[in-house]
């Protein structure tokens, strides 16, 4: 039977050590990674063997375990630096280790982790995960909420008097007004993380019209621009006018044998129904014409990933508050009759230059957008663990939030321009 990585005395690789003061980082391969920050000592065990493998300083396989697993590294010798002695968390219960640690107490500050303004009552401007980002030159992604106000009204972008449910006179039959953003909610800026990317795509599809169609559809156009030809005659007129061109075209066609034969086979399948009458009796088929046209553009999706590890008491309710301030946000609001039901909140998201704090010209720029789907694992690491802290309800040592974003409105060409703010020297939409 293996042995465990820990036994009753403690890690024989660090002796002394307790599994409250090893962080399992991850995989690498058959292998379990181990990282103690006491003495930055890696170890590789193996659950089915029960063998282990020191890393200690120095060792020249650390290089690529520090790189793949360089946050978690970060992390540990963080909470490292900070804690205080590990103490027992009674009822814990789960599969995780038997002695958690406590989480350090953190500066109180006046962010807005603390209760004078918190992301879950949407009363904070600004909250920063890790809590330290803000001091930092670190880049950073800007999420910011809003209402949806209605296009109805001056507000919409159009003159009130121009405004009639929503639409615009101004942009002729087709015109909604612009959709305004409301009040800002609170802004909540997080740490960029990998697989970051972005698809830009438009709905192209295959399509079709045969001979007749297209006959029907060319003298169509041709009698609806020529009315000169049936004034006074009204749509009757116009209708008998088109019909007797078609007739014409068709009787043309009919003296030649070939075609008036395959005609007359076209005619009958179109009339009874059956389809591929013309390829049965005659092994042909109309020309389908087939070309690739346009239908429209498409919105693009986002999803971005944040692994969070608070190493402090500000930081654990920062955490919990930046998860209600999306979870919450993307709520579905009710009415006072509860008739009706009104949208959820919207995002702007901006990758952000932690140098100048501007728009980050090497990342895409996104238009406003929905959340579609908030994912919360709550025990990431596959076993239940939480700080010994009680004050603040015993926070999760580690959560992994997961965001899904569908932009509201379509990308255009004008978005590309200079006039809509976008530099040439930058990627853009």
């Amino acid at each position: 039977m293996p042995r465990p990585f820990f036994s009753t005395a403690g890690s024989s690789i660090v002796p002394g050590s307790t599994s409250s003061s090893w962080v399992k980082l991850g995989s690498e391969g058959a292998d379990d990674v181990y990282y103690h920050a006491g003495t930055k000592t890696y170890a590789l065990f193996n659950p089915t063997s029960g063998s282990s493998l020191s890393l200690p300083p120095g060792d020249a396989g650390r290089a690529r375990l520090s790189s793949k697993f360089a946050r978690g590294v970060t992390d540990a010798d963080g909470r490292a630096a900070a804690r205080s002695p590990t103490t027992p968390r009674a009822g814990a219960g789960g599969a995780g280790a038997s002695s958690i640690p406590v989480i350090p107490v953190g500066s109180s500050g006046s962010g807005s982790g603390g209760a004078s303004g918190s992301p879950r009552n949407f009363g904070a401007r600004y909250s920063y995960y890790p809590e330290d980002l803000a001091n930092t030159k670190q880049d950073r992604i800007k999420f910011e909420m809003f209402t949806v106000s209605p296009r109805v009204g001056a507000g919409a972008g159009f003159r009130e008097e121009e405004a009639v449910a929503g639409f615009s006179r101004s942009t002729g039959l087709t015109g909604f007004g612009a959709r305004p953003r409301g009040s800002s909610l609170g802004t909540v800026f997080l740490g960029i993380q990998g697989q970051i990317s972005d698809s830009n795509s438009v709905d192209w599809s295959g399509s079709t019209i045969n001979p007749l169609q297209a006959a029907l559809a060319r003298e169509s156009i041709t009698t609806m621009k020529d009315q000169r030809s049936f004034t006074g005659q009204g749509v009757a007129g116009m209708l008998t006018g088109l019909m007797g061109n078609i007739f014409n075209i068709a009787k043309e066609q009919m003296n030649d044998r070939n075609v008036g034969n395959n005609i007359q086979i076209l005619l009958a399948q179109e009339a009874v129904q059956a389809q591929g009458l013309l390829s049965r009796l005659g092994g042909q088929v109309a020309n389908p014409n087939l070309e690739l046209l346009f239908n429209g553009p498409q919105l693009r999706p986002f999803t971005f990933n944040f692994r969070m590890t608070p190493r402090s008491t500000n930081e654990a309710k920062r955490v919990k508050k930046i998860i209600r301030f999306f979870k919450e946000g993307m709520a579905v609001q009710t009415t006072d009759s509860d008739i009706f039901l009104k949208s959820p909140n919207i995002f702007k998201i901006q990758f952000q230059s932690g140098e100048s704090g501007n728009a980050h010209t090497s990342l895409p720029r996104i238009k406003d957008c929905a959340l579609i789907r908030c994912d919360v694992n709550y025990t990431p690491d596959g076993s239940y663990m939480t700080f010994a802290d009680r004050t603040e309800g015993y926070p999760m040592t580690c959560y992994e939030l997961s965001l899904a974003f569908s932009e509201i409105d379509p990308i255009v060409g004008d978005n590309y321009s200079t006039s809509s703010g976008v530099s040439p020297d930058e990627i853009g939409y």
